[in-house]
């Protein structure tokens, strides 16, 4: 069936943009689709109960049982550490309470897929801007590719199997839930499938709502030979809701400011490194709906960037070439969507990033 989510270019024909429909961390759960896993979160939507903040906030609740110093560490890092203490063979009562934590959110997560499988009749009156087709589009789905740190290693096999098992309890057959092996670099992976040139050093970035992953990538023949990462920055000024218009723009111009700055620095460092000159194409994959370089205006921390110009893109596209002395060619790339350029042969497929919040990512978005 086609995909509801996805709209077409009116210029190109393709069906290359996403419409903000499709976050599923508005889902709001107003009848559980099976008691007795977690019937704490009924009532509530998605975004409310499972996030990387929320399990930083159970990692602190717990830490006594957990055996961790949590204020030793940030909330960023708690559900990498969580996932370390998992797998402590050292300590036996620690790693029981971290798996015990992983597996409610992996049940939440199942809890979560089943009801976007169901569509019972409760949970679709709770979101009313969802037609018929968007709620058979979710029932018709095969496969999701779970990706992002929350979804590698152990901790993501626990969150499967977890979600499985919500799914057996119901005696439905669950979506076949994959990990993708190169989980944490999955968007930048995608991105590279963006460049045009087949061979060269290409900076390659992923602005997110928590954190600016940078990287140079070596395309050899039209493929992605090597990967250099740097070392990634904190995302600043993302207030989202701010009701004064010369603030807001005084807190835009500050953003852009701050993202030409990591560009440039990124730019500098992958020129460093190599001894090839770095290509005119600079892809970045952003937490916004971007289609052809405008951002959505109406959510996100990046939303605000739409008060300094149309085309977001073309903006860093002739500032970098200034400040360059060359000319460069930004292209941004809703971050799902970027994920998701990873498996465009697959079809009934959903690619679900687990970090911040949840993203969303259609295979057969038409770059």
């Amino acid at each position: 069936m086609a995909n509801p989510f996805l709209i077409k270019n009116p210029s190109s024909g393709r069906a290359d943009r996403l419409t903000p429909l499709c976050s599923i961390n508005k889902i709001v759960i107003a009848k559980l689709p099976v008691y007795g896993v977690d019937d704490s979160i009924e009532g509530m939507n998605v975004k409310s109960f499972f996030s990387a903040k929320i399990i930083a906030n159970m990692v602190r609740q717990n830490a006594m049982l957990l055996h961790i110093n949590e204020k030793a560490y940030s909330d960023k890092d708690l559900p990498r550490i969580l996932g370390r203490k998992a797998n402590d063979l050292n300590d036996c009562y620690g790693a029981k309470e971290a798996q015990r934590i992983i597996k409610l959110f992996g049940s939440r997560l199942g809890l979560m897929l089943l009801t976007l499988k169901l569509g019972e009749t409760e949970n679709r009156a709770a979101r009313p801007e969802w037609t018929q087709e968007h709620w058979d589009y979710w029932k018709n789905v095969s496969d999701i590719i779970l990706v992002g740190g929350l979804a590698s290693g152990s901790f993501g096999e626990m969150l499967r199997d977890s979600a499985n098992m919500v799914f057996a309890q119901k005696c439905v057959k669950p979506y076949n839930i994959i990990l993708y092996a190169n989980s944490t670099q999955a968007a930048v992976l995608g991105c590279a499938t963006c460049i045009n040139a087949k061979n060269g050093v290409f900076v390659v970035m992923d602005f997110g709502q928590t954190g600016i992953k940078r990287s140079s990538i070596v395309m050899k023949d039209g493929e992605a030979a090597e990967i250099n990462s740097y070392e990634t920055l904190p995302s600043k000024y993302m207030e989202w809701d701010i009701p004064d218009q010369e603030e807001k723009l005084a807190q835009a111009k500050k953003l852009h400011s701050y993202l030409i700055s990591a560009i440039e620095q990124t730019y500098h460092e992958a020129k460093c490194k190599g001894k090839n000159e770095i290509g005119s194409e600079i892809i970045i994959s952003i937490a916004s709906y971007t289609a052809d370089g405008v951002l959505d205006k109406t959510r996100g921390g990046y939303a605000k960037l739409c008060l300094l110009g149309e085309n977001y893109a073309e903006i860093l596209s002739w500032e970098l070439s200034g400040r360059l002395r060359r000319t460069v060619n930004v292209k941004l790339i809703h971050d799902g969507t970027a994920v998701a350029l990873n498996f465009r042969s697959r079809q009934n497929t959903v690619c679900l990033s687990v970090g911040s919040y949840f993203g969303v990512g259609f295979p057969e978005t038409e770059l």
